[in-house]
């Protein structure tokens, strides 16, 4: 059973890859924001290599992502060897990434959001692209703020995500 004390340098750094996953799935929300800054994009550059084998896959269904989401929850969420920090951070990049699964799909089931979130082609105008901005800065945020609380040691208390973390981690 793994304890909560104090962590090492290395966990620490080890609970912050998770939160690749969510960034990888907000990217193409950020589409507008980089379209109106560019430099932006340049700090978002490995995200733009990783993102091509993340979406691997056939018939808009990636297989890369269900590895990941498999990999990550029974390979670490669940693995009781783990230190707790690495298991909740981990659970909790994965309850951002469902989110924005669901709600991407929320939106185009409705007809709000295109086949692709960032083409010029879908509808809604304004309201796509303040409500992409809002998503992408937002998840951003979250996971700016793990990653530092992380990187601190300490759990970063998110509403509702940290509650189901912490529901899927207890020892």
């Amino acid at each position: 059973m793994a304890l909560r004390g104090a962590t090492t340098t290395q966990e620490r750094l080890l609970s912050c890859l998770p939160f690749l996953v969510p960034l990888l799935n907000t990217y193409p929300f950020g589409s507008f924001i980089f379209s109106q800054f560019p430099p932006l994009r340049l700090l978002f550059f490995p995200i733009e290599l990783l993102l091509p084998i993340y979406l691997i896959g056939g018939g808009g269904f990636s297989i890369v992502r269900l590895m990941v989401f498999i990999g990550l929850y029974a390979g670490v969420v669940r693995n009781n060897r783990i230190r707790h920090l690495i298991r909740y951070n981990a659970m909790q990049a994965i309850m951002l990434g469902i989110s924005l699964t669901i709600i991407l799909m929320v939106l185009q089931v409705v007809g709000i959001l295109g086949s692709s979130v960032g083409s010029s082609t879908s509808g809604g105008g304004l309201f796509v692209m303040v409500l992409s901005n809002v998503l992408f800065l937002g998840t951003l945020g979250i996971v700016v703020f793990s990653v530092v609380q992380s990187l601190r040691g300490h759990h970063a208390e998110v509403p509702l995500i940290s509650d189901a973390a912490y529901a899927q981690t207890r020892d």
